[in-house]
């Protein structure tokens, strides 16, 4: 058996940023050998930090080394024509090929999968941009700000009458790098049935779509279009965040919170929690459609408990009647929870500026585990790869070197 899952399966990634690079995070950490292909200035993320100290250095950037982990590195432009031999020698012994370019970018540089699939036929070519290899959008920029916007995600988060608000972070990134990950993995195992290679094609305004719950389904079956409520989930009320005496907590009672038809002597959960038993016979309380309607009231109702219990003792109490309940962590909370901990779910890696504790594995796998090693620095494997694997002398190394193209 494989010490990790991926192990013999070589991937060369020339894409930048987080959609790419994330999704060859997570073959690079399950074993798979991924050469990572910088520009000679470096990939775009080493530029945004976070940067020990708030010092501004490509080294160090906190964002590059949690993205790269586990990968060797090489610096090469492929924009230009001797650089894009050098990159087709590599791709002559790679299984899988990920890029971050537009479908022209990649056509004007003979790198998209028709100008390839003839030389390579059993290569995996996976592509993820803004908008796409086609449609009308293919040529736009965009990023995951752009996705969330283009998705119904945004357009159904905030007040009724205020403008759309974005989430924090780059979620939009994320799930297209979840998304071209998969299909990676869905080529390869039909490569590995049927032979030959595929084109994987991601959108990151496809994949935040994707995202948009029952949004298309409620305009289809209904017309309907479902619009801000207050960032709130409009359906299943209380679904939401409150504050509490130390911090917030997510309300969620679910569907057994409250009293139902089939248990209409039995004292709800939701009342027990909040130590009440006389709010079963409150109409704001109990009905669904009045606690959507008349949330501010709903609200009024459950803030004399919340506002005088912690967290802890809101979400332990909870927990303990089945509610799913949950703490608002900040992020110094989530380094040192407990649960977390013991789930051995945060890493330290090291980087020019000292350790970084970095976000684990989404998953865990039992025999094959994911492992997170250092990310490489600018280059580093130049000269294993040029010249240890594809034959380049020193003498064309430096040629190359001093015209740019490594």
């Amino acid at each position: 058996m494989p010490e990790r899952a991926l192990d013999g399966l070589q991937v060369v990634d020339i894409s930048q940023g987080i959609a790419g690079p994330y999704a060859t995070k997570l073959l690079a950490d399950a074993g798979a050998l991924v050469t990572k292909v910088e520009p000679p200035g470096g990939d775009y993320s080493r530029r945004l930090g976070p940067f020990p100290g708030d010092v501004p250095d490509p080294a160090s950037s906190g964002l590059y080394h949690q993205l790269n982990t586990s990968k060797r590195g090489i610096t090469l432009d492929v924009s230009v024509a001797s650089g894009q031999v050098v990159l087709k020698k590599l791709l002559a012994g790679a299984d899988v090929f990920v890029a971050g370019e537009k479908a022209s970018t990649l056509k004007a540089w003979g790198l998209s999968y028709d100008d390839l699939k003839a030389d390579f036929p059993d290569l995996v070519v996976a592509q993820v941009s803004p908008f796409g290899a086609t449609g009308p959008y293919a040529e736009y920029d965009g990023n995951s700000l752009t996705a969330m916007a283009m998705s119904t995600i945004m357009y159904n988060t905030g007040e009724p009458d205020r403008e759309p608000l974005a989430t924090g972070g780059e979620p939009g990134e994320y799930i297209a790098g979840v998304q071209l990950w998969i299909g990676i993995l869905a080529t390869l195992e039909n490569r590995a049935k049927n032979g030959g290679g595929d084109h994987v094609d991601v959108a990151m305004s496809d994949a935040v779509a994707c995202a948009d719950e029952y949004n298309s389904a409620m305009y289809g079956f209904q017309g309907a279009i479902r619009r801000r409520y207050y960032s709130r989930h409009i359906f299943g009320y209380p679904n939401d965040i409150m504050a509490c005496a130390d911090g917030h907590v997510v309300v969620i009672p679910g569907a057994g919170g409250f009293r139902s038809p089939l248990t209409p002597d039995v004292v709800s959960p939701m009342a027990l929690l909040l130590e009440d038993p006389e709010l079963d016979n409150n109409p704001v309380f109990t009905g669904a459609g009045e606690r959507m309607i008349r949330w501010r009231e709903f609200e009024e109702l459950v803030q004399p408990y919340l506002s005088t219990h912690t967290a802890m003792e809101i979400v332990m109490t909870a927990q303990a009647l089945r509610l799913p309940f949950a703490f608002v962590p900040t992020v110094a909370d989530l380094l040192s929870d407990e649960h977390l901990a013991e789930r051995h779910h945060f890493e330290h890696v090291a980087t020019p500026g000292g350790d970084l504790t970095i976000p684990g594995q989404p998953f865990k796998m039992s025999e094959t585990p994911l492992k997170a090693a250092p990310a490489p620095a600018r280059g580093s494997a130049n000269e294993q790869v040029l010249a240890g694997e594809l034959g380049y002398s020193k003498d064309d190394l430096r040629i190359l070197s001093d015209r740019g193209v490594i």
